[in-house]
């Protein structure tokens, strides 16, 4: 009774200062420390966002335009963006910021490469492109900008020199080998220089992923481009050209029809479609007469090889697929000696493996036990 008088009187006297009708008054404390708290001052400097150049500044390349938090301005020509959206120039001129009648909704920012220059371009106006450089007349100026180079470029140095001693010692022995290749196999061939020249060009065209017709009308048409500038400069007369021209085609038709290029980049005698054909069925029938059903030695892996790489019968996806067929990784449990009749429970020899099999009649796994001579 006493807490029942107390509670009641508690109310009472609450409601006396705030209402007649009585009831208790929600008094709202403060639960924050609003001076004094480490918790607030957590401002950080202003990352000076905005833009860098303005219109018609002159700009180099790499120099930032534009900072900012989102795309509120897009880049246009010869700008790029990155991916803490600044954008910066790639070419040097001047800085224009403009608006696009295919995205009206957007603000954009490019570079002219002339002050005189307006962006956006018209649709189908051709681009202006920097071609080139304006010519240095001081020859200190000159020499200045020849031998600058970049930091990467800098340290690259010693690299990029092993890199071009390798490539020249590499295509040095490649025309060596193939001009003694051509004086033994090939003697009707009258200028064997001019043509270990051409075969080099073709062989590199060729490791560059075009076949051995498009490499060669290639070298043809370079060779023909190279006179023309000759007489363009005032080199070669028209007539000498003429003369020169013919030759080389008289030439190199000689030289394609003597022989040929394979994959490899391999000199030999060019086949017929029926020649070609009948030494095909030859390597596969021997290949399927003598290695098929057997453990493989390395002494028959590479006779398989050697056949296989027989210079102008397979192409290199051929090659790769007859290697699957008569080189597995695994070799099929017909082969006499690759499997072992060993139950469970027993000890298995030092050259046994154990293999689960899926067997699609009983669409179940099967245990087999195969030796270590299966898998080459």
């Amino acid at each position: 009774m006493s807490l029942f008088r107390t509670t009641t009187g508690a109310g009472i006297g609450l409601a006396s200062s705030s209402s007649i009708l009585g009831g208790f008054t929600q008094i709202r404390t403060a639960t924050k420390r609003v001076s004094g708290s480490k918790t607030n001052k957590n401002d950080s400097a202003g990352r000076r966002l905005g833009p860098k150049k303005f219109e018609n500044n002159f700009v180099n390349p790499g120099e930032i335009i534009m900072r900012q938090r989102g795309s509120k301005i897009h880049p246009g020509e010869n700008v790029a963006i990155g991916r803490d959206h600044t954008i910066f120039a790639m070419e040097p001129g001047y800085v224009k910021f403009y608006l696009d009648p295919f995205h009206p909704l957007r603000k954009f920012v490019g570079v002219a490469l002339k002050k005189d220059y307006t962006l956006p371009v018209d649709h189908f106006a051709p681009r202006v492109r920097r071609f080139g450089y304006e010519q240095i007349l001081d020859e200190a100026d000159a020499k200045k900008e020849e031998e600058h180079m970049s930091r990467k470029e800098y340290l690259a140095q010693d690299e990029l020199k092993q890199m071009k001693v390798k490539r020249e010692n590499a295509e040095k022995l490649w025309k060596r080998n193939a001009l003694s290749q051509l004086k033994e196999q090939f003697p009707a061939i009258t200028e064997p220089e001019l043509a270990t020249e051409r075969l080099y060009q073709v062989a590199a065209l060729m490791k560059a992923g075009q076949t051995l017709e498009q490499a060669r009308d290639q070298v043809t048409f370079n060779y023909y481009f190279e006179q023309q500038l000759a007489v363009r400069r005032g080199e070669l007369l028209q007539e000498e050209f003429n003369t020169k021209f013919d030759q080389y085609k008289k030439f190199s038709s000689e030289l394609d029809l003597a022989l040929a290029l394979d994959h490899k980049t391999r000199l030999h005698k060019p086949f017929s479609a029926e020649e070609h054909q009948q030494k095909k069925d030859e390597i596969l029938s021997k290949l399927d007469s003598e290695f098929t059903g057997i453990i493989l030695k390395d002494a028959q892996k590479n006779a398989i090889l050697q056949l296989l790489n027989t210079p102008g019968v397979f192409s290199s996806e051929e090659i790769f697929v007859f290697k699957q067929k008569y080189i597995p990784a695994v070799l099929p449990e017909s082969v006499p000696g690759t499997v072992l009749d060993i139950p469970r429970g027993k000890k298995l020899p030092e050259n046994a493996v154990v293999v689960k099999t899926f067997d699609p009649k009983t669409r179940s796994l099967r245990r087999v036990v195969r030796t270590k001579e299966a898998f080459p």
